[in-house]
């Protein structure tokens, strides 16, 4: 993500190793519904819109974290454009990969992108990591996008906390797996 987003000037690091190996781990990534999200579910409708979190669709389906790039299972990334700080945001036009994101420079957006990260570690183990970058393309949306990230840093990063959480209980609750 820091090579879309090398400017960034707003972001967050959340990670937590979870038992298991990064296949098993890429896995339940990819099967982590907005709706398993019990404590930010009501963040995440506000989000992405009541319709949209309903029919509880997976997160590599829809909204932020539909990636534009896979790796597996290494590296997951989407990436955004967009004016969060709108009472109804607004989206940009749509990237098809990193390097459209990082190339996009029409002035008054944000640029955004999260992305994860999954390390092999002895014992079968995993780190995973998820990583969320923000750059605006102007100034005064560095400014508006400020004031919108005061007030939401720590619901966004309560929602990272919570998909990994998912994410180390998807695993630990496999048919067959003693722990």
């Amino acid at each position: 993500m820091g090579n879309a987003l090398p400017h960034a000037q707003f972001g967050e690091h959340h990670a937590r190793v979870v038992d298991a190996d990064p296949d098993r781990v890429w896995s339940a990534l990819h099967e982590v519904r907005w709706g398993d999200l019990r404590l930010t579910r009501p963040l995440m409708a506000v989000r992405l819109g009541w319709r949209r979190t309903a029919g509880a669709p997976r997160m590599v389906d829809a909204g932020p974290g539909a990636p534009i790039h896979r790796d597996p299972p290494r590296t997951m990334s989407s990436g955004l454009v967009g004016q969060p700080w709108h009472a109804v945001p607004r989206m940009g036009p749509a990237m098809a990969s990193l390097d459209d994101l990082r190339d996009f420079d029409e002035p008054g957006w944000l640029k955004f992108g999260m992305e994860w990260t999954l390390s092999p570690l002895a014992g079968g183990r995993t780190l995973v990591e998820t990583v969320t970058l923000c750059a605006a393309t102007d100034e005064h949306s560095r400014r508006r996008f400020s004031a919108y990230w005061t007030l939401i840093r720590p619901f966004s990063g309560l929602i990272r906390r919570e998909l990994l959480g998912v994410v180390a209980r998807a695993v630990s609750e496999e048919p067959g797996r003693s722990g």
